[in-house]
């Protein structure tokens, strides 16, 4: 999916917004750039956007697009997901999701299932997903807790897994802190480190990243988070 087919494919998902308010229960569009520490390690720039389309009182299907910029490798991807979601009654939802990704060392076509559920001040999200990375099958699975401290501040904290059959294996851990702005704007800050091991060989890396968020609709944002592998790493 080249970078201008992103661009038309989010502008179209977006004027409904406008056209027609209430078939959008949520939406957002962000901008973001992440960094490893070590500057050898490279970065990461992301526009990404998704949308939420509203079927009935409890089915609905959200839409997650992204493009992505790799500053060490100097090389682009790109991400589209497509979620079938139920929500239910006192806070929760549970749905399943295809997605595709690519970038020059990452072709992959990916299937899961996740969950959600808003307790009082606090809100637990987690997901699996199976898939090929590199002609080899490999599963990735995380989990994802935030809590409201503040009339406009949210923290958060997130683990990552993913581990194929060439017998290597990657943990993402994170915490972060998303604060509102007002008028659906928001700004967004991550603080984490990513481990990764390939046979004998491991790699542990700090990392930082930051972005801006404008949340659309109804019902700001979208009911889950983004499963793309792109979409995990900080840089390359």
């Amino acid at each position: 999916m080249k970078p201008h087919a992103v661009a038309a494919v989010l502008a179209m998902g977006l004027v409904p917004i406008s056209a027609n308010a209430q078939a959008i229960s949520g939406a957002n569009v962000d901008v973001s750039h992440y960094q490893f520490t070590n500057n050898s390690k490279g970065t990461r720039q992301a526009l990404r956007g998704s949308f939420e389309l509203g079927l009935s009182d409890t089915f609905s299907t959200q839409i997650d697009l992204g493009y992505y910029r790799f500053g060490q490798s100097n090389t682009s991807g790109h991400s589209a997901t497509l979620h079938g979601v139920y929500q239910f009654d006192y806070g929760g939802a549970v749905g399943a999701f295809w997605g595709t990704e690519d970038e020059n060392t990452i072709d992959r076509n990916f299937y899961g299932l996740e969950a959600i559920y808003d307790f009082t001040g606090m809100t637990v999200e987690g997901y699996f997903s199976r898939g090929r990375v590199q002609g080899q099958n490999a599963t990735l699975l995380g989990a994802k807790i935030s809590s409201d401290v503040g009339t406009n501040l949210n923290l958060n904290a997130q683990v990552d897994y993913m581990n194929n059959k060439t017998g290597s294996d990657l943990t993402r851990l994170a915490i972060g802190a998303d604060y509102e702005l007002g008028s659906g704007v928001a700004l967004y800050g991550e603080l984490g480190n990513g481990n990764a091991r390939v046979a004998n060989f491991s790699s542990s890396d700090a990392f930082i990243g930051f972005g801006m968020k404008f949340n659309l609709g109804d019902r700001p944002g979208t009911t889950f988070g983004r499963r793309a592998i792109l979409d995990r790493l900080p840089g390359m």
